[in-house]
């Protein structure tokens, strides 16, 4: 694709009229026809879920009151790829005709083929609740050796890792013993994930596929199975070092929520637990930072006011 394409959304049955809800940061989208039948923009089925958890997102309105809107996404190519590195959405009032352009989703893996010919993904039951956790927590590297203590020790789980290791620099994924964990994250390594389970893992069913840079894996392993899921550090300028950690103890099948085992669910409370009585909470709901991360981020939030 070398050009910009632009596509009229509309359903199977030539439905074209939606009301449109948005969550513009997170890229997602759902729109709802007048059959009420419910479709999520792109192939955001998993992330929707998890996003909607806490708070339900308001059906978008027109300034003349109408809440009903034709959508055209426009696909931005990739320079000199035949990916799209874009989508814009636009919508326009079925009343008034007024055109508003609300969400920008930027794309960011490869092929997006998919993305043109199947750009609505239909969802049945969009409004589903299960238990769902997003910790998040600024840390510092101690914190992060504090964290992975209480894990191996405390807990006793075991310990897998997605890294690079020096100087051959091939993703790995494997499991990993405390000193090696320790040495992962100071010793010139990389992680991109850690997981914990209290079950030993067959590494080879997370696998994606696997090329010259070593081992790619699935996408959500810690979703279906009992895994929590520590993602490496996004750096935020600033602020500090930003670390994820996601589990849930019950997960969807088929539209259907089903539980986890009881095991697991008490090992993610007892980490949650301590958590709550190792860090400061004062960021928000779910969140647990180190007392010297959190007034760094503080700090840098008062200078910007």
């Amino acid at each position: 694709m070398k050009q910009e394409v632009t596509k009229n959304i509309s359903t199977e049955n030539g439905a074209n009229e939606f009301q449109v809800r948005l969550l513009k940061d997170d890229g997602v989208g759902l729109l709802t026809t007048k059959n009420d039948e419910n479709y999520l923009v792109l192939d955001s089925i998993d992330y929707w879920y998890d996003l909607i958890q806490n708070e339900y997102p308001k059906k978008k309105k027109c300034s003349c009151k109408n809440e009903w809107f034709y959508v055209t996404f426009n696909y931005i190519p990739r320079q000199g790829t035949d990916d799209i590195r874009e989508v814009k959405i636009l919508t326009t009032c079925t009343v008034c005709n007024k055109v508003s352009k609300p969400i920008s989703i930027d794309i960011d893996y490869s092929p997006t083929k998919e993305l043109i010919e199947n750009p609505i993904t239909f969802c049945e039951k969009p409004n589903i609740k299960y238990k769902f956790q997003e910790l998040t927590s600024y840390w510092s590297g101690d914190n992060l050796k504090d964290f992975l203590k209480f894990i191996f020790h405390d807990l006793k789980l075991n310990v897998y890792c997605w890294f690079s290791q020096h100087p051959e620099h091939k993703r790995r994924f494997e499991r990993v013993s405390f000193d090696k964990a320790m040495q992962i994250i100071t010793v010139n390594h990389r992680y991109l994930n850690f997981f914990f389970s209290a079950n030993e893992l067959e590494t080879s069913n997370y696998i994606e596929f696997t090329d010259s840079n070593g081992v790619y894996l699935k996408e959500g392993i810690w979703r279906r199975d009992e895994i929590i899921e520590l993602t490496a550090p996004f750096v935020i300028l600033g602020y500090g070092l930003l670390y994820y950690i996601k589990f849930c103890n019950q997960y969807l099948d088929k539209g259907n929520v089903k539980d986890k085992s009881e095991q697991f669910e008490i090992i993610t409370t007892k980490l949650k637990k301590w958590l709550e009585e190792k860090f400061v909470t004062k960021r928000g709901m779910n969140c647990f930072d180190g007392q010297e991360a959190y007034d760094k981020y503080i700090a840098k939030r008062n200078a910007e006011r």
